[in-house]
């Protein structure tokens, strides 16, 4: 089965700060041809600054929008019990599953019993995916944690982003059958795919999924000295608008190619204009026209 592509969708902002649904749609409809579904309410879409009013409007603008396409929804938070309303509403929505997010803010105490009930409760609700992001959650969870959550009922698979692949085989040797592997780094995307992913959910995706695409496609003939140098710029303006630049860099670099964008939320500020240069010359360097 050819590799899935998901776009972990950007929140739009308008010149009000506001969030601009008409720009999701917007960018739903353009990304739409060339990936396989969306991640709504993802770290690329700031879900950590929206209102539970905003979070809902995302979601049904993205369903209303993406046809046949998979919709996840990421719903976790800090509470279990904010993370299954939110789940329960995703899934009236149609979301085709939930993603949840490691809560974090008490470490510490978070491991073991604790977090396998929180995914257990997510589990009962919809299909459910543990997403593993420690750069920005602080929480690294090892093999064995993984396997044990991977256990629980309702929890078929995970995004992670961490881009560890010795992580990935480990986990790959002893979960259960049939259990999801999504790689959350685009520059990682053909390694993973090499160790058994099912594909990716990267913030590349919202960027140049075409080109992507096309990477995965080489690799799948067994062209791989192709896939690879098609991999090469890819990889650099994945590593400039996740690890280097973060959300601004993604926002700004989405804006410049004529996607709905805005600039991220505050305290977050846009970059600076040597960023936007680095930016600038790595779409440069993948051929893609740029927005004037």
């Amino acid at each position: 089965m050819p590799a899935e592509i998901l776009a972990p969708l950007i929140s739009p902002r308008d010149a009000k700060g506001r969030l601009d649904l008409d720009g999701l749609a917007a960018n739903v409809a353009r990304l739409g041809p060339d990936v396989d579904g969306f991640l709504v309410l993802g770290s690329s879409g700031e879900y950590v600054y929206l209102s539970e009013r905003e979070r809902m409007d995302a979601v049904r603008t993205v369903m209303e929008g993406a046809g046949d396409r998979t919709v996840f929804v990421q719903v976790g938070s800090e509470t279990t019990e904010s993370s299954a309303a939110l789940a329960h509403e995703a899934m009236q929505y149609g979301a085709t599953g939930l993603l949840a997010v490691t809560p974090h803010y008490y470490t510490p105490q978070l491991k073991g019993p604790a977090l396998q009930a929180y995914y257990r409760t997510i589990g009962a609700i919809g299909p459910t995916y543990l997403y593993h992001i420690p750069s920005y959650t602080g929480m690294t969870l090892d093999v064995r944690e993984i396997l044990d959550i991977a256990a629980i009922p309702g929890v078929v698979g995970m995004k992670d982003s961490t881009g560890n692949l010795a992580l990935l085989t480990e986990i790959l040797a002893s979960c259960p059958a049939g259990f999801r592997y999504y790689v959350g780094s685009g520059g990682a995307l053909l390694a993973a795919m090499a160790h058994g992913a099912v594909g990716t959910i990267a913030a590349l995706a919202n960027l140049v999924p075409a080109q992507m695409r096309q990477a995965v496609s080489l690799f799948e003939r067994g062209r791989m000295a192709e896939a690879a140098e098609a991999q090469r710029p890819l990889a650099r303006l994945n590593a400039l608008v996740t690890r280097r630049y973060g959300i601004p860099g993604l926002k700004y670099a989405a804006g410049r190619l004529g996607f709905a964008a805005g600039e991220p939320v505050p305290p977050l500020q846009p970059v600076t204009s040597a960023a936007a240069a680095e930016i600038d010359a790595a779409i440069a360097d993948l051929r893609v026209p740029a927005a004037g």
